[in-house]
């Protein structure tokens, strides 16, 4: 899929995200909030981006392996992080042939399963990579959100959106697909895995000052889902 805010707009897209509402004062610590202790465990960052998240984990004393789709991406990750990490580009709509069974303890997805139309392989690879009661902890667009750009008026179905983000300060074209909450659940459910928590999180409570706007917006309606996930033992 074509999205040129991860590849031509790379790195004007890691600068906005630092310190913008939506990703570092709402998304990030939702997220984080649902890591186990990652200390001296064996972690994979799946849609890794610009290495916000491997670079946490890092410093938290995890071994991270980071992967994403993006050359530019994995690119900016190597130049955070050197050898310190394992990164390497891969479509994950085709899963994680390069990894080995049960080698992970964690495996984290940060807002990147909904641009994939079809995400059972990646999902029966999480599985089948996690040691016996691993975690898989990801966030994605909510359901109830993106149903209002559906084409269709369709809920129940799986479609692709097409829309504009102004994330780098002017409007970039992104796809990627909505799809009911239960088609993401079952996914979970059918590659062996259960979940354990799932919120549709919080701001930070700063915002209220620095941006009153998103606060009030994100403290009365879903914006993202966030859910923690175990492996069938």
């Amino acid at each position: 899929m074509n999205n040129p805010m991860y590849d031509e707009f790379a790195r004007e897209y890691d600068s906005a995200i630092q310190n913008n509402s939506y990703n570092a004062h709402y998304e990030r610590p939702s997220l984080l909030s649902l890591l186990p202790e990652v200390n001296e465990k064996t972690v994979i960052d799946l849609g890794c981006g610009p290495g916000l998240y491997s670079k946490f984990l890092v410093e938290n004393g995890a071994k991270v392996t980071a992967v994403d789709g993006s050359q530019e991406m994995i690119q900016i990750v190597k130049e955070k992080l050197g050898d310190q990490i394992d990164c390497y580009v891969q479509n994950l709509a085709d899963g994680l042939p390069n990894e080995q069974d049960q080698t992970f303890d964690v495996a984290v997805c940060p807002l990147m399963i909904h641009y994939l139309e079809d995400f059972t392989k990646l999902f029966t690879d999480i599985k089948r990579i996690l040691k016996p009661d691993g975690i898989f902890i990801f966030s994605t667009h909510h359901p109830f959100v993106d149903y209002q750009l559906s084409p269709s008026g369709n809920y129940f179905l799986t479609e692709k959106i097409v829309d504009e983000w102004d994330t780098v300060g002017r409007p970039v074209r992104v796809e990627y697909y909505r799809r009911p909450l239960t088609s993401i659940i079952q996914a979970i459910v059918d590659a062996g895995m259960y979940v354990i928590t799932l919120t549709e999180g919080e701001p930070a409570s700063h915002m209220q000052e620095s941006s009153p706007e998103s606060y009030q917006k994100l403290s009365t309606e879903p914006g993202f889902l966030f859910l923690k996930c175990k492996v069938v033992s």
